[in-house]
């Protein structure tokens, strides 16, 4: 083989090399959790299938831990077009989409697998159509359950809340564990750990993976187990440029990627949960697991407080709740 057919040959080879890598389709998926968190690993879990689903003519880029935006402006990048999507918080899209206060209301979900129910609901395409109203599009969610640790007594039942120095999640836990004689304090995340240490709170409740990530098993004495009374549904959302940008065939195959790696997430979030568990009883924490009556004591503490205000609070916030419960036509 002459030098001018060798040449000939790498340049054709070339042209194929760059056609292929032309025929992939990246997308950009946004996070602010910690590399290896059970959310990035949802991430990562969506990416693979979406490889499979398409041939691995779409790849789905994960950006953790803020690296593409601020943690609660992520949303806003995604509706611009700017990121195509987010593992985010249902709940801080509040401000713009009221009815989304429900991703964190308590009494509505025991466990992440009551959670998956929902696309059979009718809230669901309330959700969608809420959602929507923001420039968003609502692709998926998934439960992160919440429970309390504290200082001191320990919290066991509502009215163990009384003279406790709280911080919720969410406006709908404060406004019931205020209901219960609990003072509220509203702080960043990041702040927790020393408000435990030096007094400014005596109790939290937050998600599991915040107890364990800002290592509160050093601060909290108490730790609430078991079937839960409150979650914190994160959803996935897509920008409005994601279906012209990798067609129709491979945007249904993107979309039934994510519905598919709910249930992926809610049990890694089960084992997560009994692993952290674990870990503060081994800390010298005093692990209270609940049963099922003290649980349902939570269950009808929420729907006193923290259903009346969303009631009150979100327009059509009873008919919305209804739809939880509704099949979805």
């Amino acid at each position: 083989m002459n030098r001018f057919m060798a040449a000939a040959l790498a340049c054709a080879a070339s042209v194929i090399a760059v056609e292929a890598a032309s025929a992939e389709t990246v997308l950009r998926l946004s996070h602010s959790y910690t590399d290896g968190d059970t959310r990035d690993l949802w991430a990562d879990r969506i990416s693979e299938i979406v490889a499979q689903k398409t041939g691995g003519e779409v790849k789905v880029e994960v950006y953790p831990n803020q690296q593409l935006g601020k943690a609660r402006a992520q949303a806003d990048f995604v509706a611009r077009d700017r990121i195509d999507m987010a593992i985010y918080p249902l709940p801080w899209l509040s401000g713009k989409v009221p009815m989304a206060e429900i991703g964190a209301l308590p009494g509505l979900v025991a466990s992440p697998q009551d959670g998956l129910v929902w696309r059979e609901r009718a809230i669901w395409p309330m959700l969608e159509e809420a959602v929507s109203e923001a420039g968003l599009v609502f692709a998926g969610g998934g439960w992160a359950m919440g429970t309390i640790g504290n200082k001191g007594e320990a919290i066991v039942l509502p009215e163990d809340l009384k003279g406790h120095k709280m911080r919720g999640l969410g406006k709908a836990t404060e406004i019931m564990m205020n209901g219960y004689g609990a003072t509220i304090t509203s702080l960043p995340a990041s702040e927790i750990y020393q408000s435990l240490q030096t007094g400014v709170l005596s109790g939290v409740l937050t998600i599991y993976a915040s107890f364990e990530g800002y290592n509160l098993q050093e601060v909290v004495d108490h730790l609430m187990v078991g079937p839960g009374f409150v979650g914190a549904m994160h959803s996935v959302l897509l920008s409005p440029g994601v279906e012209e940008k990798i067609g129709e065939a491979h945007y249904a195959a993107l979309l039934e990627a994510i519905a598919e790696s709910e249930a992926w997430f809610a049990e890694q979030t089960v084992k997560d949960n009994k692993r952290i568990s674990d870990a503060f009883r081994e800390a010298g924490v005093s692990v209270h697991e609940l049963t099922e009556e003290q649980v349902a004591q939570w269950h009808d503490a929420a729907r006193e407080h923290a259903w009346a205000y969303f009631r009150e609070s979100v327009p059509n916030g009873d008919a919305v709740l209804k739809a939880v419960d509704q099949p979805r036509q």
